[in-house]
């Protein structure tokens, strides 16, 4: 039977407004709720990159499996 592992990640973006809506800049936060490290982001590239850092660094615990496979 075939694991899987569930990832949480809470990203919160804040946006300054111009009056130039093509000026538009963001930042925020990513936070990996399983392990609580955050990462300063202005960019997707870097959100995309911590995402996948996490989901290739972490293996699963027995939290994170379903009861029929933690039964078996």
């Amino acid at each position: 039977m075939a694991t899987r592992r569930v990832e949480s990640f809470l990203v919160r973006i804040v946006v300054a407004e111009n009056e130039d809506a093509a000026a538009q800049r963001w930042s925020g936060r990513i936070q990996h709720i399983g392990t609580g490290f955050e990462c300063r982001i202005d960019q997707l590239d870097e959100l995309l990159a911590f995402i996948n850092n996490h989901l290739q660094q972490h293996t699963p615990t027995e939290a994170n499996k379903t009861a029929s496979e933690a039964t078996s």
